[in-house]
């Protein structure tokens, strides 16, 4: 069996590129696979460690716009890329991972009549009202939508079959953090959504009551101007390092002690389930849909009410003065991290094969 996975930009980094790798990777000791990457780049290869069995094919689109003319016009070509590479090579499955292409699927004609299943990786609330007018024309022609919590299906079920797969943990963490080292992690793209702006005012006060402690940010993005400029402002220099993207993220994960996560909203975010994978307690913001899935407040971690600094701070202080707490809450993150591994989450896949007679 074949299985073409989708995807604007596999160069890139971020949650969605990380994903679908994880997924290519898995679905690859079953069937054969290919990632379709859209967009023209001079970087053809995959940002993340991709498996030998997994072949990569770019159709050298060029990058979507946010205009709506651009958004119409790569649509189309999008389509006609598709349609001219589906005729000539066949496949049995096409799984789309974006919603600004999730909704093209169905105008791509494949030799097989393959089966077109949509991933959704975002939170319904953030997708545009446009977006969302494309999806209630066209979603009902696809096979399935695989949503990432309980939460998302509940947006999704009025388009069409909707089945809930969370994505899988990357990596096998073979050691966890000792919990000893003053260090806070956080890692994620530096963009409006993350909420980097709320770390700012956090971070002061933290390095006022823990000076000796640091927070160490992983990634890049847009807002990584703005940032170091807001960090140079509060004179934080010292105590928010700035790191950029980086690949042995692992090695970060086990030389903290806490993980942190300020966001506005997070669909299904995988850093905290790599963060428990490592034995890191966490702190978040209670944002809409992801954190409240994977964090259990009071057991592995604190979930705070959204916006609210002052009981933020004084989490991270319990954690940072309490090694016995941090110890148990690290603890029961990792058992609930052992939910997510490929293993598991690899037979929920082809669980849903199988429902769709298709056989791997």
């Amino acid at each position: 069996m074949k299985i073409s996975i989708l995807i604007s930009n596999i160069s890139k980094t971020g949650g969605t590129e990380r994903a679908v790798v994880t997924l290519a990777n898995m679905l690859s000791e079953y069937a054969q696979v290919e990632i379709l990457s859209f967009t023209k780049t001079d970087t053809k290869k995959s940002y993340y460690k991709i498996s030998n069995k997994v072949s990569i094919v770019f159709l050298n689109n060029e990058a979507l716009e946010p205009k709506i003319l651009n958004k119409i016009k790569w649509s189309i070509n999008t389509v006609s890329l598709l349609n001219k590479y589906f005729k000539e090579i066949s496949t049995d499955i096409i799984i789309s991972t974006g919603h600004n292409y999730n909704w093209l699927i169905p105008f791509i004609n494949s030799n097989k009549n393959a089966k077109k299943i949509a991933c959704e990786h975002i939170v319904y609330s953030s997708i545009p009202i446009i977006s969302r007018l494309f999806m209630k024309l066209t979603y009902r022609f696809l096979d399935k939508i695989v949503v990432l919590s309980e939460v998302a299906a509940q947006s999704f079920y009025k388009y069409s079959k909707v089945v809930v797969i969370p994505n899988a943990i990357p990596f096998k963490a073979q050691v966890e953090s000792q919990l000893v080292e003053k260090q806070i992690l956080l890692v994620g793209r530096l963009s409006p959504e993350k909420g980097l702006d709320r770390l700012i005012p956090i971070a002061s006060r933290i390095k006022k009551i823990f000076p000796d402690w640091k927070i160490v940010v992983l990634g890049d993005g847009p807002e990584r101007t703005l940032l170091t400029e807001k960090i140079k402002e509060s004179v934080l220099q010292d105590f928010v390092i700035l790191k950029g993207a980086v690949k042995d993220v692992e090695n970060y994960y086990l030389n903290s002690s806490i993980y942190i996560m300020t966001s506005y909203f997070e669909a299904f975010p995988m850093v905290l389930l790599e963060a428990q994978s490592f034995g890191l307690p966490i702190v978040a913001y209670d944002c809409p849909e992801g954190p409240s899935q994977i964090i259990k407040n009071n057991c592995n971690g604190y979930l705070i009410n959204n916006g609210d600094i002052n009981d933020f701070v004084d989490k991270i202080s319990i954690l940072i003065k309490n090694n016995d707490i941090r110890k148990q809450f690290g603890k029961n993150a990792k058992n609930n991290a052992n939910q997510y591994t490929e293993s598991k989450v690899v037979e929920k896949w082809i669980s849903l094969f199988t429902e769709m007679d298709l056989y791997v």
